[in-house]
């Protein structure tokens, strides 16, 4: 048994560390195929071609290795998307939330007759000539104060609206 360990242990060594790269990681694997051989001898008695068996049990303790590796690391970019996902969610909804928080402030700044005509246009999904016939105004006087409600939102949020595209770009 121990004559077995000196003969072979060197060449196992060297063959999990030409494939794994990792000098620890080589012994370690090259320790579990001599821990497999000395249950097998324990159990069967003999074995007729010893270096064969040994690194036909190399090659598939590697391959076992590189499963396991290629398992986990799917399983940690599976992980790993999902918290990119939740963290996206959150900041998505805070963005969203700052956005209309910021527009509802505008909204208040803006005179009565444009905040109620931008109220129905956005709203209420009504077109300009609903909205003057509601409002007993002309289309084009609808539409004045639409335009000029537009005009003071976006201003207001304009500097939000580069957060957001900053944030956006940021995580692609």
């Amino acid at each position: 048994m121990e004559d077995i360990n000196l003969r072979y242990r060197q060449l196992l060594y060297r063959f999990f560390v030409r494939h794994v790269k990792i000098p620890a990681l080589a012994e370690d694997l090259a320790q579990d195929v001599f821990l497999k051989y000395w249950q097998y001898q324990q159990n069967h008695h003999s074995i007729q071609h010893i270096d064969a068996w040994l690194f036909t049990m190399a090659r598939n303790h590697l391959m076992d290795h590189y499963r396991k590796l290629s398992t986990e690391k799917k399983y940690q970019e599976t992980v790993w998307n999902e918290i990119e996902s939740a963290a996206n969610t959150v900041l998505d909804e805070v963005y969203k939330n700052e956005l209309e928080s910021q527009i509802q402030g505008a909204l208040t700044t803006l005179p009565a007759r444009q905040l109620e005509v931008y109220k129905l246009s956005r709203e209420q999904g009504l077109t300009l000539d609903e909205i003057a016939q509601q409002l007993q105004i002309s289309p084009n006087t609808a539409k004045n104060h639409l335009v000029q409600a537009l005009k003071v939102l976006r201003a207001s949020v304009a500097t939000m609206a580069v957060l957001l595209l900053v944030g956006f770009w940021v995580r692609l």
